[in-house]
């Protein structure tokens, strides 16, 4: 150790058994003195930090802030959770964009996509109604086995009804003798 060394250690405080005392750390002033940030997050990012420096304890700050001991643990998390994607190595640079700006450049090229393929999918739907007729659909699988009808034919067969009284008006008919024609045109008989 060289001397100046030594010398800063022999002017530390130090415990009975050998060990440094625990000096307070000051707070930030960025975070003090900063105005644009929000006055809500500063006064979360203080209390987070009181507690992990040790200078306050979870029930104290609960207190305080009014809010449960959930509601700070969940803080306390989000907060460790965004120093960490803060620490990542190149996380800092201000050479690219952000990560929050790198997802909304990515969703806005989602939602390009998405627009092509509804536009192409009604046009498909457009062309698709054209070509095909609208209606309901024939089948050709089963053949009639009625006969169409024809002028040369009387159509349908005849109900039980009018069969019974075609037989009554033939039956009441006088019974005429067939004609032959003869050379003068009158009938014989």
């Amino acid at each position: 150790m060289t001397s100046s060394k030594r010398q800063a250690d022999a002017a530390q405080p130090q415990t009975t058994d050998g060990r440094r005392t625990r000096r307070t750390r000051p707070t930030p002033k960025w975070i003090v003195e900063q105005q644009d940030l929000d006055e809500l997050a500063r006064r979360r990012c203080l209390m987070i930090l009181s507690v992990l420096s040790g200078e306050q304890g979870v029930t104290e700050v609960i207190m305080e802030a009014g809010i449960s001991r959930q509601s700070y643990y969940d803080l306390e998390t989000r907060a460790l959770h965004a120093m960490l994607r803060a620490l990542v190595p190149g996380a800092g640079s201000d050479t690219g964009p952000t990560s929050a700006e790198k997802r909304v450049t990515e969703l806005e090229q989602r939602v390009k996509q998405l627009v092509t393929e509804k536009r192409r999918s009604e046009r498909l739907l457009l062309l698709t109604r054209k070509v095909m007729k609208t209606g309901r659909p024939k089948t050709t699988a089963r053949k009639s086995s009625r006969k169409p009808a024809s002028s040369t034919t009387r159509g349908s067969k005849l109900s039980a009804a009018s069969k019974r009284s075609r037989k009554v008006t033939e039956a009441t008919k006088p019974q005429e003798s067939p004609s032959t024609p003869t050379p003068d045109g009158a009938i014989a008989r």
